[in-house]
């Protein structure tokens, strides 16, 4: 099982995680992707009004828009619903649009990317890295995209790891930090 802290790291970068029976679930919530919509379904209203009012003031305005919307929609990971089934050998990815047997599976991974640099007086480094879980099969399936300060993965990181790679495949998993 994971300890309180690795579910509390995966609930900060907005996945959930459950056990219920023989099915381990995991989540990932779509409330930033929603708040992104939203915010861009206002600032395309508002650049219509500055269109109607002055075409280059719209046309500025939609220029801003996508410098600063740009780099926001890539960060977003999108969703996903990943259950796995220890008893049966089986795991579904986005409600069986992807299913796999651990046998099909060749191994799991981390991998740590640098995103960008910031400021901030509450972390620890002005770094952000996005640190990705996920599974070899026949190609690579990203399963988690965590953020962190440091270009190693954390202990919790790590620990959503070893979890993973105990279930489906202790033998066969790989690690590319």
């Amino acid at each position: 099982m994971l300890s309180n802290k690795a579910i509390d790291m995966l609930e900060y970068n907005g996945y959930s995680f459950k056990t219920n029976g023989n099915q381990i679930l995991f989540k990932k919530a779509g409330t930033d992707q929603m708040g992104l919509i939203i915010v861009m379904i206002f600032t395309a209203i508002v650049i219509g009004i500055f269109f109607a009012i002055q075409w280059w003031a719209g046309l500025g305005a939609l220029v801003v828009a996508f410098l600063i919307f740009r780099p926001l929609v890539k960060r977003i990971p999108g969703s996903l619903k990943l259950a796995i089934e220890p008893g049966t050998r089986k795991l579904e990815l986005n409600n069986r649009s992807m299913a796999f047997s651990f046998e099909d599976i060749k191994g799991i991974y981390i991998h740590s990317k640098f995103v960008d640099e910031y400021s901030s007086a509450f972390k620890s480094t002005s770094e952000e890295h996005q640190v990705t879980i996920g599974l070899e099969a026949q190609n690579q399936i990203p399963l988690f995209k965590l953020i962190s300060d440091h270009a190693k993965p954390s202990k919790e990181m790590n620990e959503v790891y070893d979890y993973l790679k105990s279930i489906i495949s202790p033998e066969k998993a790989s690690s590319a930090a």
